[in-house]
């Protein structure tokens, strides 16, 4: 299975590793004083990871009260002040998200994804009118190379295909409570909410959370985005139309058949009875037969299903906070020691665009991968460290004495 970038798509993500970033960048420059701006590369890296440690307390502090993994006693909240912390907590979601150079999948782009069948054979459902909210981030659009086993070919040979991922996807979602979902259905369904509880008896995120605020977080590495259905706890497995026919075709042959030779041994049944017997016993084989089969291809789905999720997941819940404070950590650290790094190298001022072009150029030329630097950020981080003059709308770096000092205060 192999994965490459889609070049089709400009993100804003840098999707290389912050130290080989720095080690080629100085290679690129052919910079005359590397340990010097190693050693600076260092200390903004330190500097980034040290300042998160309060960003992480504010998110841990305001998700509290809808974590499913409480463990330890906690502070009893309002719903006035819950309505106050779960705005907080997606506000700074958001925040942190964009400076970690996600992108929010829309509801355009999921519905999209939910009507499309997936290669793979799993079709799954999901009924988004359980959720209070749902936000889904995505960063590094790609293509998967796979083999798998040709339908068309009875399964002896195997194709190639080429399918979009997400190489890391972010899902958060707040189920209704069940009687507020119940309300809901027996008013669009005109019955009793009694009746409308008895139909969502089986919807296990709802049953889960009738009585509680919870939140889920979850985050997930190379997803098909054909498959972003099988993410959601009240998924439904369906079988794809061929599937369906294939079995009713074969199942229904069997079934008439052994119906035929059934009715024909009862009607000498009071000459042979051991005859009529033999062939009930081949009718009913035949019709378990195809629930088997039908039972058989449904464990094949769930299989299927469970392995991508027990692979794909990364993170959780507090766990998967903690890894988008990281994420947001290294990409801010990336976009300035881009900006810094050629900024240095510079005889004379440039413009915010020069600085953009070299900086996507060099992308492009060490890595093939087209991308759009978000020049801005970078430019505004170097300024709020005191390190980046503007004038006459051309940027340099300011002469500071020592900068070692501004990132240890």
């Amino acid at each position: 299975m192999d994965i490459t970038y889609n070049n089709e798509i400009e993100e804003r993500f840098i999707p290389i590793e912050y130290n080989r970033l720095c080690s080629d960048i100085l290679a690129y420059l052919g910079s005359e004083e590397p340990l010097r701006y190693i050693e600076f590369a260092e200390l903004l890296s330190r500097y980034y990871h040290k300042n998160s440690y309060d960003s992480l307390q504010r998110l841990k502090d305001n998700y509290s009260p809808f974590s499913p993994e409480k463990e330890l006693l906690s502070t009893q909240f309002s719903d006035r002040e819950c309505d106050e912390m779960e705005n907080r907590l997606f506000s700074e979601i958001d925040e942190i998200l964009n400076s970690a150079n996600y992108e929010i999948l829309t509801k355009g782009m999921l519905e999209e994804a939910i009507n499309r069948t997936s290669p793979y054979g799993v079709e799954v459902s999901v009924n988004l009118d359980d959720f209070d909210t749902m936000k889904i981030y995505f960063r590094g659009q790609s293509i998967q190379r796979d083999e798998i086993l040709d339908p068309m070919k009875l399964y002896l040979k195997k194709k190639v295909i080429y399918e979009p991922i997400y190489r890391r996807l972010v899902i958060i979602i707040k189920p209704k409570q069940l009687y507020k979902r119940a309300k809901e259905l027996a008013k669009e369904k005109d019955i009793s909410i009694e009746k409308a509880e008895k139909k969502l008896k089986r919807n296990l995120i709802l049953r889960r959370d009738k009585n509680n605020k919870n939140i889920y977080i979850k985050l997930f590495k190379n997803i098909p985005q054909m498959d972003l259905e099988m993410l959601f706890p009240n998924r439904k497995i369906k079988m794809r139309l061929m599937d369906k026919l294939k079995i009713g075709i074969l199942g229904g042959g069997g079934t008439i058949g052994g119906t035929i030779t059934l009715f024909s041994k009862l009607g000498t049944i009071a000459v042979d009875p051991i005859s009529a017997l033999t062939a009930l016993g081949g009718f009913l084989g035949v019709l378990w037969r195809q629930v088997k089969g039908v039972l058989s291809r449904r464990d094949h789905y769930l299989a299927k299903l469970a392995q991508r999720l027990y692979f794909y997941n990364l993170a959780n819940h507090s766990g998967a906070l903690s890894y988008l404070i990281e994420n947001a950590n290294n990409e801010e650290s990336k976009e300035v020691i881009l900006t810094y790094f050629f900024l240095a190298h510079q005889t004379e001022p440039i413009t915010k665009e020069e600085l953009d072009r070299l900086i996507e150029e060099f992308i492009f030329t060490k890595y093939r991968i087209k991308m759009n630097f978000e020049i801005d950020d970078g430019i505004k981080k170097l300024k709020l460290l005191g390190m980046l003059i503007e004038e006459d709308s051309k940027l340099k770096i300011s002469h500071l004495s020592d900068w070692r000092g501004r990132f240890n205060s």
